[in-house]
């Protein structure tokens, strides 16, 4: 390849990365203008990123904070936001880099930065009674991170918690390796891809490839399983869609050394919801027996039948009303 040819191929990069950056800020602001479900105050982080936060204070109750997964919004709660804001205070919010939240960079999207976001919308709108945190897929990772990062929250400010569609242990598989230099191996293998997509997601991105219809066909195999209700796999596919390359990538180095077993022990000391759908396809379904376990007496497991990993859109009754029971197992021990 000559001088000419390295100098059209910089362009073409170039402006692939303009029209990535162009098309995301243009999405954003799209999708800041439609949010307007509930009063919407903001919490700017420690960093200066600012969350967007939606708040249902109908009932002096519990207050229930959602938290969502990689590329969706908090949106994605949706089921549970209608249904649990007669009996609690919900709040839930756009995780950074995702909805109509703000983006400092891949040095922020780590699930440790995660955790501490979190915590940092329980100091400032968790109300003056309980909380239960409610995180699903890499929001009950950033569960997980701020009982790592602050365990003395739990059995105090925060009364109980659900782990849905999520893990502890490293995303990989890394943990059933049969010694640790095979599970550092595997690690750094995956640790590699994702630093690899980090570098490459501008100029994929300027192509949306969840915008085509082969990408939406696998979004819809590994979100969901069966035949999922249209309307649920419509937005939710579109939530991935909009969501920019650059940030799922970024989040990805993060997700690919995550490991977050220790943190575990912190959730002990309240009753916990751990469930997930026995067909899911992103998060083994046996990582939600294996937390129970370790959790303990506290935790109580649901499995929900032929579900994929977004349950709580796909069989939300279940699902609600498991959150309803958690909700009454917090208030009764709240109450002795």
């Amino acid at each position: 390849m000559n001088a000419r040819d390295h100098g059209v191929a910089a362009g073409v990069l170039t402006t692939a990365v303009l029209l990535a950056g162009a098309a995301a800020r243009r999405e954003n602001a799209r999708r800041l203008a439609s949010r307007t479900n509930g009063f919407s105050p903001s919490v700017r982080t420690d960093d200066g990123v600012r969350l967007h936060v939606e708040v249902a204070d109908e009932v002096d109750a519990p207050t229930v904070v959602l938290v969502h997964g990689i590329g969706v919004s908090a949106e994605m709660f949706d089921p549970q936001w209608t249904a649990l804001r007669s009996r609690a205070r919900v709040v839930r919010y756009d995780q950074r880099g995702h909805g109509s939240s703000g983006w400092a960079g891949g040095r922020g999207a780590t699930v440790a930065e995660l955790g501490h976001d979190l915590g940092q919308v329980v100091d400032q709108l968790g109300g003056n009674g309980p909380v239960v945190v409610v995180g699903h897929s890499m929001g009950g990772m950033a569960v997980l991170a701020l009982a790592a990062e602050r365990p003395e929250l739990f059995g105090t400010r925060i009364a109980g918690a659900a782990l849905m569609s999520t893990r502890a242990a490293p995303l990989d598989g890394a943990e059933r390796a049969s010694t640790p230099i095979t599970a550092r191996a595997r690690t750094g293998l995956s640790t590699g891809g994702a630093w690899l997509l980090w570098l490459v997601a501008p100029l994929v991105g300027a192509f949306r490839p969840f915008r085509t219809r082969p990408g939406r066909r696998l979004l819809r195999w590994q979100l969901f399983a069966g035949d999922p209700p249209e309307d649920a796999a419509r937005a939710l596919t579109g939530m991935w869609a909009d969501t920019p390359v650059g940030v799922l990538s970024a989040y990805l180095r993060s997700l690919a050394t995550y490991d977050q077993r220790p943190a575990v022990a912190a959730l002990r000391t309240v009753p916990v919801l751990v469930l997930a759908g026995t067909s899911d396809r992103t998060i083994p379904t046996r990582s939600a027996p294996r937390m129970a376990a370790q959790i303990g007496e506290g935790a109580e497991l649901v499995l929900v039948e032929d579900a994929g990993h977004l349950v709580n859109d796909t069989h939300r009754d279940i699902v609600n009303a498991a959150l309803g029971a958690l909700l009454d197992r917090v208030q009764a021990g709240v109450g002795d």
